[in-house]
C-alpha cells in the first residue's frame, strides 16, 4: 500500500470516528440562540428542493424563490440552509432528532478534522497529525460548538480546509488545488461573512512562498469563489445588486450585543477580549503544545543548497517553515481582526472559532516535539528495551490529549462554561466577573426538569422573551411535556407557576434580579459550583421586588 493511500485511508478513519463522537452526543446539548433560526430556515429549503423535483419553473422563479428564500429579516446566506436539509435524511430515523438535525455541522467539523490530520501527518508525520487532531476535539469549547447547527463550527471548517487547499496548491503547484481552496471560500462566505478576509491571509503569503502559483489563486479566488457563494444562495439569482448591497449594509451596521467581561458590561469588549478568552478557555496542556509547536517550527532548519522556487518546495524544513507561516500569520490575522475596535466581540469564543484548528495544528506538532525529544532522550539507555522505546511518543501523545479531555468530560455537556485553571476554573471565572453561560443550551436543563417536577398544565416563566420559543421547539421536539405552557413578558408573571432564566447578568431584568435578590431558587443548572440555569418557583409566596 503506497503512503498516500494509507495516510488517506488514516485521515477516512478520522472522518468517520469524529462525526460518530459528533453524532452520537449530540442530543446532550440544548439548543444555542441561533439555532431554531437555521432548523427553521432548513425545513423551508427542504421544501424548496422538494419543489424543484417536481416543478424547477416554479422554484426557480422570483416568486418560489421569495417564498422559500427571504433573507430579508435575518441576511444569512444559503450554503447552511442547503447543508442542512441535504444532510439531515441522512440520518432520520437514526439519531435522536436533535443530533439528526445538526448532523451537517458534524460532518463538516469532522472533514476539517480529517484535511487536518492529512495536512500535519504528510508535513511532520503521523505522530504529530494524531496530536494535533486531539488537541482540536478536545478544546472543550470548540467539541460543544462543533455539535450545533449554527455557523461557528461550520466556518471554522471551512476556512481551515480552504487555507490547506491554498497550501497544497502551492507545495503540489497545482492549480486543481487553487480551485478546490477557491470552491471552499465560497462555501465559506455562504456560510458567514467575516470569511470574506480570507484572501489577506493567502496572497501575501503566496507572495513570499509560492509567487508562481499567485496568478492562479487570484483568478480562481475572482471567479470560481464569487460563483460558488451565488450558487449556493438562490435569494441573490434574482435582483442580485441590490439583494447583496442589502446583505452587506446589514453586517456593516450589525447591532451590538453586550458582554459582562471582568465585572464591566461591554459593548463592544474592549480590543483585548479575543486574546484573553483563548487563553483562558484553551487547557494548558494545548496551549503550551501550541507555544512549543510555533518554537519548534522557527527553528525548523533548511537543508541543503536552496536556490529556485521549486527546488524550496523540495526541502521538508521549507515545507514546514511555509506551512508554519501560513497558519501563523492566519492566527494574526484572526486576532488582529477580532480585536479591532469596532468589531463585535461577545459569547466568549463563539465568533473566532476559525483560530483554533490554527492552535491545534501548532498543539500538535509541539506535542510531538516533546514525544520525539522524550524518545531520543533515554535512548541509550533504553538500548535493551526497544519496544518501551517504541512506545513512549504515543504515551505521551494520549497523556497530552487525556488532560484535556478529562476536562472537556467533566463539563459534560457544558462545556461552553469551560474555563481553565489560570482563572480558576469556571468558580474562579464567575468570582472574577467572567460570564459563566451565555447561549441559551441550558434552557434544556430547565425543560428537562420541568418535565420531572412541574404538575400537570403548570405554567413557565421565560426569560429573556425570545427563548420562549425555544421552549415551544423543545416541544415539538418532544423534550417538554406538551402539557406544560411557556410564557414571556413582564404582564405574563403573575400567571406563572415557575421562572426560569439563565445566569448571564447582562440579560437580567429588573424582575430577573428582583427574583435573585428576594428567593431562592427552587432549583438550579450548576457546574462546578457555579450555577447556570436558576429555576424559581413562583406559588410559594414572597414577593418579587
Amino acid at each position: 500500500m503506497s503512503p498516500r493511500l494509507r495516510r488517506a485511508l488514516e485521515a477516512a478513519a478520522v472522518f468517520a470516528l469524529v462525526a460518530s463522537v459528533l453524532a452520537t452526543t449530540a442530543h446532550s446539548y440544548g439548543l444555542g440562540y441561533d439555532e431554531p433560526v437555521y432548523m427553521s430556515r432548513t425545513q423551508e429549503t427542504a421544501a424548496w428542493l422538494r419543489l424543484v423535483a417536481l416543478d424547477p419553473g416554479e422554484a426557480f422563479s422570483e416568486g418560489g424563490i421569495r417564498r422559500f428564500w427571504d433573507a430579508r429579516s435575518e441576511q444569512q446566506p444559503g450554503f447552511i440552509k442547503l447543508w442542512g436539509a441535504l444532510t439531515t435524511p441522512l440520518v432520520a430515523g437514526w439519531l435522536p432528532t436533535l443530533a439528526a438535525l445538526r448532523f451537517g455541522t458534524h460532518l463538516l467539523v469532522a472533514g476539517a478534522c480529517a484535511v487536518l490530520y492529512l495536512l500535519v501527518s504528510a508535513v511532520w508525520g503521523r505522530l504529530e497529525g494524531v496530536a494535533a487532531v486531539g488537541a482540536l476535539m478536545t478544546l472543550p469549547r470548540t467539541f460543544a460548538h462543533s455539535h450545533l447547527f449554527s455557523l461557528d463550527a461550520p466556518i471554522m471548517a471551512a476556512t481551515f480546509v480552504c487555507l490547506s487547499f491554498f497550501y497544497l496548491a502551492a507545495w503540489r503547484r497545482s492549480w486543481g488545488w487553487a480551485i478546490a481552496g477557491a470552491v471552499v471560500w465560497g462555501i465559506a462566505l455562504s456560510i458567514k461573512v467575516n470569511s470574506f478576509f480570507v484572501p489577506l491571509i493567502v496572497l501575501p503569503w503566496l507572495a513570499l512562498y509560492a509567487r508562481d502559483m499567485l496568478l492562479p489563486a487570484i483568478v480562481c479566488g475572482a471567479t470560481v469563489g464569487p460563483l460558488t457563494f451565488l450558487a449556493t444562495w438562490p435569494w441573490l439569482w434574482h435582483d442580485t445588486i441590490a439583494r447583496l448591497g442589502s446583505y452587506m449594509a446589514f453586517h456593516l451596521r450589525h447591532w451590538q450585543i453586550h458582554v459582562t467581561y471582568f465585572g464591566v458590561r461591554y459593548a463592544p469588549a474592549p480590543w483585548h477580549y479575543p486574546i484573553v478568552m483563548t487563553a483562558i478557555t484553551t487547557p494548558i496542556v494545548t496551549m503550551a503544545g501550541a507555544i512549543a509547536g510555533a518554537v519548534r517550527l522557527v527553528r525548523e532548519p533548511l537543508q541543503g543548497e536552496l536556490r529556485g522556487l521549486r527546488e524550496r518546495w523540495e526541502d521538508q524544513g521549507f515545507r514546514r517553515r511555509a506551512l508554519g507561516a501560513l497558519m501563523g500569520w492566519a492566527l494574526l490575522v484572526n486576532f488582529t481582526l477580532n480585536s479591532l475596535p469596532g468589531t463585535p466581540k461577545y459569547n466568549g469564543l463563539r465568533l473566532f472559532q476559525p483560530v483554533f484548528p490554527l492552535i491545534a495544528l501548532f498543539a500538535g506538532v509541539g506535542i510531538g516535539w516533546l514525544a520525539r525529544a522524550l524518545q531520543a532522550k533515554p535512548a541509550q539507555r533504553l538500548e535493551g528495551d526497544r519496544r518501551l522505546l517504541r512506545l513512549l511518543p504515543a504515551l505521551v501523545v494520549i497523556v497530552a490529549i487525556a488532560l484535556p479531555l478529562r476536562d472537556l468530560l467533566s463539563y459534560h455537556p457544558h462545556q461552553l462554561s469551560y474555563y481553565n485553571q489560570l482563572i480558576g476554573g469556571l468558580l474562579g471565572a464567575a468570582r472574577a466577573g467572567m460570564e459563566p453561560t451565555y447561549w441559551g443550551e441550558t434552557y434544556l436543563d430547565g425543560a428537562l426538569w420541568l418535565n420531572e417536577h412541574a404538575p400537570q398544565g403548570a405554567v413557565a416563566w421565560i426569560e429573556p422573551a425570545g427563548v420562549e420559543a425555544t421552549m415551544r421547539m423543545y416541544q415539538s421536539l418532544g423534550l417538554l411535556r406538551a402539557d406544560i405552557r411557556t410564557v414571556a413578558g413582564p404582564e405574563a408573571l403573575a400567571q406563572a407557576d415557575y421562572a426560569i432564566f439563565q445566569n448571564k447578568s447582562t440579560e437580567f431584568t429588573d424582575i430577573s434580579r428582583g427574583l435573585l435578590a428576594t428567593r431562592d431558587p427552587c432549583a438550579a443548572v450548576d457546574e462546578h459550583g457555579v450555577p447556570l440555569l436558576y429555576v424559581f418557583c413562583m406559588t410559594d409566596g414572597g414577593d418579587v421586588q
